[in-house]
């Protein structure tokens, strides 16, 4: 009885692993939907606070009456945009906008841009007074330069709420630099976009439930609904420090749970943080409900093996009867044992099929789907088990097959694993996917795999990445145009034309981005030259030439911690050097890299048609004459005859 008590416990701790993984699974699953939605949600906010023109027209219109504000262009600006961005980000609540005018209404979505005071400026219809929620998100410690989420509440309309609120400083060319001029506060309704990403669970079990739990001055409180307490959202205390199942997920983020919930019923919980919130995500399950099958299976078993000893006695009778019945009794328990473990496998990759986001596809040797997983079934809705022998066109449509099976029969060919980016539409939503393509025997036939990795929050991470490079590039122009007012726009027009030329002569994008990076960063080292120098209109003595040629060098210094895509530093080091050796450093020939041909020859076109502290500038003409009659000596000639189409045919220099 000992043993039998021992073998069932056993048992019982597998089922409770088993739980604890498939919880897991699922708690990570929800809280990267919710923490994907509060990024996708801040993202468009934080765009506003950043806008130049939004920073400069609020920064005017601060100290200004109402009166005085009305009878600016700034203030319609500013109008126009928040409602552009709440009809664009789903901040207007639609329904209450058609209520009679003469009623007082109370949106469930809104956008509102306020001053330094907290009086409006901008926002649409039905805004209510701001909530205590988010009073206190900008009483706290708010961070410049980012989003902050404020707790759950309920409005007027007993509806819950969540806003975003982010600081806008002002512009530090009018002396407000980190100076808060205002605030943007976005409220979004937290019944239609958070609470459903709560409650698409793949195990049907009527305990299992997921909520969020948020902090409160005397306690704990769920701040969405309860699968069997509608009721619940905001009202349900339960104090911080107790050992209930919500209170140890709380304080104890990530850990597996077990104890009794505000029911007083014992379950079996995880919880995960959600980044960049106090919030915590709570996944639990009655342990009776999620354990029955198991204690009942466990039961018949005990039940079963009292029997087998009782008979075991029996059989001590007759020998014969006695070998027999052990024989069939140990097979009996060997496959029992490899039919619950394989159940249990089968239900840990059910899990995980059922939770995994990557879609993944198996298709045989005339394109036809052998297997999909419900991530990429839930996205051309289709039953994975219907989907078996479909041809991929007919799933996917036309479009896309026509784009994947080219892939699909290399890797057939090819018995190799490959690698592609496609972008595919799926439920009216364009995403960016690396596609891998693993050939497999799927039984007995040979088949290929596709798994599809959503890479759309990445590119867009490194978009935003190029667009910072881009601004911290203008401003460092700026500093160069202010120090040397006789080079004025000088790297932006190498550049333009820089990139027109590597256009012209089919570089590649890597190529062409790494030359138009150099050529907008090569004039960095005047910052280090006296302005008096830059500037002089007499003839400079041997001292003061030597000064502004190290300007190179100076540019060296300031960039070489910088890791840049391609030979960026390379390309502004060898600016003033020519094919035959009579440059500053005497490189010349091969050993010039081709980015630097163009940059040479670009900046001292540039530089020809400029005008400067000791001269006049030379007309278009002029300057190419000299790069022509120079070229196969000091310039490259493909070069010099690109430049000179583009000069004809692609750039207007009046414009320039």
């Amino acid at each position: 009885m000992l043993l039998i008590n021992r073998f069932t416990e056993n048992q019982q701790a597998q089922s409770v692993q088993h739980w604890q993984t498939t919880l897991s699974a699922l708690a990570d699953n929800q809280s990267l939907s919710v923490t994907r939605w509060m990024f996708a949600t801040e993202a468009p906010l934080k765009e506003i606070t950043d806008n130049n023109s939004v920073r400069l027209y609020l920064q005017r219109l601060n100290g200004k009456s109402s009166a005085e504000q009305e009878k600016t262009a700034q203030i319609d600006y500013l109008r126009n945009l928040i409602i552009a961005a709440a009809n664009r980000e789903g901040y207007t609540d639609k329904a209450r906008s058609s209520i009679n005018a003469n009623l007082r209404i109370i949106a469930n979505t809104s956008l509102a841009l306020y001053d330094a005071d907290l009086k409006l400026v901008a926002g649409t219809p039905g805004l209510a007074p701001i909530s205590q929620a988010i009073k206190d998100t900008l009483q706290s410690n708010l961070t410049i330069g980012s989003v902050s989420p404020t707790h759950i509440w309920k409005n007027e309309n007993q509806v819950g709420q969540i806003a975003f609120v982010s600081a806008i400083t002002g512009l530090p060319q009018f002396g407000a630099e980190d100076e808060i001029i205002g605030y943007l506060i976005g409220i979004k309704n937290a019944e239609n976009e958070l609470y459903s990403l709560l409650r698409n669970f793949s195990v049907e079990l009527q305990s299992l439930e997921s909520a969020l739990l948020q902090k409160k001055d005397d306690g704990l409180v769920y701040a969405s609904p309860l699968r069997q307490d509608r009721d619940s959202t905001l009202n349900k205390l339960i104090p911080t420090n107790g050992q209930t199942a919500a209170a140890l997920a709380f304080n104890t983020p990530g850990q597996f749970i077990q104890a009794i919930d505000y029911r007083n019923i014992e379950v079996l919980a995880v919880s995960r943080n959600i980044a960049s919130t106090d919030l915590k995500l709570i996944i639990k399950v009655d342990r009776r409900d999620a354990l029955g099958q198991s204690l009942d299976e466990q039961a018949d078993l005990q039940m079963m093996l009292i029997l087998g000893t009782l008979a075991l006695l029996a059989m001590l009778v007759a020998a014969g009867w006695y070998g027999h019945l052990l024989k069939e009794q140990k097979s009996n328990e060997v496959l029992r044992a490899t039919t619950l473990a394989l159940k249990e496998k089968t239900s840990l990759l059910d899990a995980i099929n059922n939770n995994v986001t990557d879609m993944v596809m198996i298709v045989d040797q005339n394109i036809n789907l052998a297997f999909i997983n419900h991530a990429l079934a839930s996205q051309v809705a289709i039953d994975p088990e219907d989907s078996e022998g479909k041809n991929l066109n007919s799933v996917l449509g036309s479009h896309y097959a026509e784009q994947l099976s080219p892939l699909i029969k290399a890797c057939f060919a090819n018995q190799k694993e490959s690698t592609s980016k496609k972008s595919l539409e799926l439920k009216g939503k364009v995403s960016t996917f690396v596609i891998n393509l693993v050939p497999m025997l799927y039984g007995e036939t040979s088949a290929v795999m596709l798994h599809f990795h959503d890479i759309t929050l990445i590119e867009e991470h490194q978009k935003q990445q190029t667009q910072l490079l881009r601004q911290i590039m203008q401003s460092l122009m700026n500093a160069i145009d202010l120090h040397d007012p006789y080079s004025a726009n000088h790297s932006q027009k190498t550049a333009k034309i820089a990139v027109a030329v590597a256009d012209a002569m089919a570089f590649k994008e890597s190529d062409r981005d790494a030359l138009e990076i150099a050529a907008n960063l090569c004039n960095l080292g005047k910052l280090s030259i006296p302005q008096a120098l830059l500037t002089k209109t007499e003839p400079l003595t041997a001292e003061e030439r030597a000064v502004v040629k190290n300007e190179v060098q100076h540019t060296r210094e300031i960039l070489q911690n910088i890791e840049f895509d391609g030979p960026v530093l390379e390309t502004i080091l060898q600016k003033h050097e020519y094919l035959d050796g009579s440059g500053s450093q005497g490189i010349s020939g091969d050993a010039l890299l081709l980015n630097a041909r163009i940059l040479t020859a670009v900046n001292d076109f540039v530089a020809m048609i400029s005008p400067r502290a000791y001269r006049e500038s030379l007309p278009v003409e002029t300057a190419l004459a000299t790069l022509l009659k120079d070229a196969g000596k000091r310039y490259d000639r493909q070069v010099v005859a690109s430049l000179f189409h583009v000069a004809e045919n692609k750039i207007n220099f009046d414009t320039l």
